[in-house]
């Protein structure tokens, strides 16, 4: 079998954003989403996701953007004087406490369940932040704790040949940060796909991807959206989301999936079979 899953991050970033992803799944080839639970308006973003009963919903642990759910006081390794979080990597990795973390992400999958009424079907991080193998450790007790039984997994060779220029260190780090935490995901007994495709891309790149899905489960960490004027103020990455976005519902990719003799799921269809 040939199985996939089109993954939308950042659901409940903005308006826009959520508006993009739902036309991705309603219009296009997107199965699954990932929630930010963090802002304000997260309520009026679990009300649209109500809109659609086929799309998979699961949540996107958040440390770089907006406010912590916990109280500022409570996390004070992870925000600034202004009781929000950083939007810089370096510095949240320099001086982040994981145990604190872990208590920030209990306490959104809590907002998750309040907001759905139900578990998330799996768990991924904003920005890659699991990557990071005190974080990924994190996420795995997380996901036990409040028995959610699947999570995202960034096996090396996840972004494209030619993500990081040849004379950076940077690719070579990640692939050994990515391998040992392929590792505990695989042993932690949490249900992940086989492997992951990420990075940008327009309509060739996501024909090319397609052509790479073999056999198993993959994968496709995707971020469309239509760009809005929250999402400036909390995002750099803006008009790259339109052009997923166009991809993503073109006919091009239905025709793609259905050439490939792909079958089109979401992380609930890993649990599921796994008890069938």
């Amino acid at each position: 079998m040939r199985g996939l899953i089109v993954n939308a991050d950042d659901f409940g970033l903005s308006p826009g954003v959520s508006r993009g992803i739902l036309r991705a799944h309603w219009e296009g080839i997107v199965t699954s989403t990932t929630f930010m639970v963090n802002f304000p308006w997260a309520a009026e973003m679990a009300g649209l996701l109500r809109r659609a009963p086929r799309l998979g919903v699961g949540l996107h642990l958040n440390l770089t953007t907006g406010a912590p759910v916990l109280p500022p006081a409570e996390v004070p390794s992870l925000v600034g004087p202004d009781g929000r979080f950083g939007r810089s990597l370096v510095r949240l990795l320099a001086r982040m406490r994981p145990a604190e973390a872990e208590r920030e992400w209990s306490a959104q999958v809590e907002r998750f369940v309040a907001l759905m009424g139900r578990p998330p079907t799996h768990l991924d991080t904003h920005r890659y932040l699991q990557a990071y193998p005190p974080l990924c450790r994190a996420m795995i007790r997380v996901a036990r704790r409040y028995g959610v039984p699947a999570v995202r997994v960034l096996p090396p060779g996840v972004f494209p040949e030619g993500t990081f220029p040849p004379w950076s260190p940077a690719g070579p780090l990640l692939g050994v940060a990515l391998r040992r935490t392929t590792a505990l995901i695989r042993a932690s007994g949490l249900a992940a796909p086989d492997r992951a495709l990420a990075g940008d891309f327009d309509l060739p790149g996501l024909l090319t991807r397609l052509d790479r899905v073999g056999d198993g489960v993959t994968e496709l960490v995707t971020h469309p959206g239509e760009v809005d004027d929250l999402l400036r103020s909390l995002s750099s990455l803006q008009e790259q989301r339109e052009v997923e976005l166009a991809a993503l519902t073109s006919p091009a990719a239905r025709e793609r999936v259905q050439a490939r003799g792909i079958r089109l799921m979401h992380f609930g269809d890993l649990t599921d079979a796994a008890r069938g």
